[in-house]
């Protein structure tokens, strides 16, 4: 038995079948699907943050409370706030979800 992985398979932009399928309003967002587009983004959301966080240092604040005189407070508390809300959609989908079978199979044509 070989233990080498095989390489992972890059899966390629979605792209339609036929021109027609296009929407004419949507033929001038087609480079978002890109690759690099989509890592651009990711590029530009972490410079931003970068760059709020160090703006905290230049600036100062008169705080309400003691702990949010930290540098990058609210920085890494909007991401705890964010990934929390985040995190919390499965055990709410466990909660409030129904079952797949939870509506009965319609005999009549609709």
């Amino acid at each position: 038995m070989s233990t080498a992985k095989k390489p992972a398979k890059k899966t390629p932009a979605r792209k339609p079948a036929h021109d027609e399928d296009i929407h004419p309003l949507a033929r001038p967002f087609l480079w978002l699907v890109s690759d690099g587009a989509r890592k651009g983004f990711m590029y530009v959301v972490g410079f931003a943050a970068l760059l709020s966080i160090g703006a905290d240092f230049l600036v100062h604040r008169h705080s309400h409370f003691h702990f949010e005189e930290f540098k990058g407070f609210f920085a890494f508390f909007g991401f705890a706030a964010f990934a929390f809300v985040v995190l919390m959609g499965w055990p709410l989908r466990r909660l409030t979800g129904r079952s797949e079978d939870y509506y009965p199979e319609s005999t009549e044509d609709d």
